[in-house]
């Protein structure tokens, strides 16, 4: 062999064996790491008005006011509504000008006797005023007893009455 040919193969030898094509080293691929973001969470919370719970609400108790004189217990004529007592039917009548008379059956529904129902019947003009209330009342009534009321509307002009309710109530 020629001088000059041993020489460009030991040089491309040499060129070979430092670049590294012969070795067995498998080559390190670079792979980006994955990119996590991270969000801070802040826990919400309510106002104390806003919270909700299962406890029921508590409601005030009403205690009539009791007067004690010489032993003896009065309470003050105190209005209760009773629903065992009923207004069946009622009409109304103007039997002359001015003049307006409710009339009614009402009905003690209930097991007991009931000290003194009253009737009363509210008045109300256009713009759903009231003008003025008038009552009638009974007493003992018994139960599964039924009792006729009339109530007159006690002003001189019954025109501008618009419209009224009737109600019926238990007083002590």
């Amino acid at each position: 062999m020629k001088p000059l040919t041993l020489i460009l193969l030991l040089g491309l030898m040499v060129v070979i064996l430092t670049s590294g094509c012969l070795t067995n080293t498998p080559q390190k691929k670079e792979v980006p790491s994955p990119v996590t973001t991270i969000i801070p969470v802040t826990p919400a919370t309510l106002p104390p008005s806003a919270v909700i719970t299962n406890t029921p609400a508590q409601l005030p108790v009403v205690t009539p006011e009791v007067i004690v004189i010489a032993e003896d217990v009065f309470i003050p004529n105190a209005e209760i509504a009773a629903p065992n007592l009923r207004i069946l039917k009622y009409h109304e009548e103007r039997p002359e000008v001015g003049r307006l008379i409710i009339s009614g059956i009402a009905k003690n529904e209930g097991k007991t006797m009931v000290p003194r129902a009253e009737v009363q019947i509210k008045f109300y003009d256009a713009n759903k005023n009231v003008i003025v209330s008038s009552t009638d009342a009974t007493d003992n009534f018994d139960p599964g007893g039924t009792w006729g009321f009339t109530v007159v509307y006690p002003g001189p002009d019954s025109g501008k009455v618009k419209s009224y309710k009737v109600s019926i109530i238990q007083v002590y």
